[in-house]
């Protein structure tokens, strides 16, 4: 269930891209700081779904109104996010993993309208906007964004998936990798294991290619001089969602014991035949295997 200094930094984050919006919920800010109301605030949860058309997908006698799949949160909610991505599951059939972030919104709201205001209603409906990943089989229909009212919000959704997430393969004239031992802990990624450096999409890049080398620099100071696609994959995140990856290669020599790490454990160089022996997150044996048989010497 999601507590109020949740939503509130969620509606927080919300303000920030849409201040002309304030007066309009300031009554909702007002009932999520009310400290003396008991347990998590009545809110719902929708989802805007955007096919490749940017069409956005309705259904019959949606409980949040505006004919989007959407739902209170329930105990076994991580997240509001993830409160949107059981409704869009057990009302349209459709799966976290043929759904995807969306690079404008990412796991902020697209849109946030105060309740009815009356007693025990929910006093906001938080939406979230996803594209398709795949091309499911949906209950509902698909209509212009124009139907829901979001239609200028929805202006540069252009329901095309990409990568959101970038990932680096760095080796040494040696042939060892380098890998992360990420920090044991719950709500990250691949938690206690040795994945590659990397990390996901936000607002200021452009590219793939810059993700990448924000992450680099702000994760170990890593500046690499080249960088070069090897390939781009899909994973699973912690909600199950889809999240398209770009895995990129770098040749870099240094010594990871003297680089200002930020997050995770340590870093280290490992040889691919040491790699299957660590414990590993998501596809990193595959991709270091991958990589290591198309650069080994002819």
């Amino acid at each position: 269930m999601p507590s109020r200094t949740e939503l509130r930094s969620l509606l927080a984050s919300y303000l920030a891209r849409h201040p002309a919006e304030s007066a309009r919920l300031a009554p909702v800010e007002t009932a999520l700081a009310a400290r003396t109301a008991p347990g998590p605030a009545p809110v719902t949860c929708s989802a805007v779904v955007i096919d490749r058309a940017g069409r956005v997908l309705h259904v019959p006698d949606s409980p949040t109104g505006e004919g989007l799949p959407g739902t209170r949160p329930e105990t076994g909610d991580r997240s509001p996010l993830a409160t949107a991505l059981r409704a869009v599951h057990e009302q349209t059939g459709i799966p976290p993993a043929d759904l995807c972030l969306t690079p404008q919104y990412l796991r902020t709201p697209i849109d946030i309208a105060p309740g009815t205001g009356t007693a025990g209603g929910p006093i906001a409906d938080l939406r979230f906007a996803f594209y398709l990943a795949h091309t499911p089989r949906a209950e509902g229909s698909w209509r212009p964004a124009a139907d829901t009212g979001l239609d200028a919000k929805a202006a540069a959704l252009d329901g095309k998936a990409a990568p959101l997430n970038a990932s680096a393969l760095i080796r040494n004239s040696r042939g060892e990798y380098l890998l992360h031992l990420r920090d044991m802990r719950e709500g990250i990624w691949a938690p206690g294991c040795w994945a590659l450096l990397g990390g996901g999409h936000e607002p200021g890049d452009r590219t793939p290619e810059d993700t990448i080398r924000r992450e680099l620099q702000e994760e170990a100071g890593i500046v690499p001089e080249r960088l070069e696609t090897f390939l781009d994959e899909e994973l699973r995140d912690a909600d199950g969602l889809t999240m398209p990856v770009r895995i990129f290669s770098a040749l870099w020599e240094g010594d990871p014991t003297q680089l200002p790490l930020t997050e995770g454990v340590m870093l280290a160089w490992f040889p691919p035949a040491t790699v299957p022996r660590l414990r590993l997150g998501g596809e990193t044996l595959d991709l270091v295997q991958r990589h290591a048989h198309v650069t080994e010497p002819a």
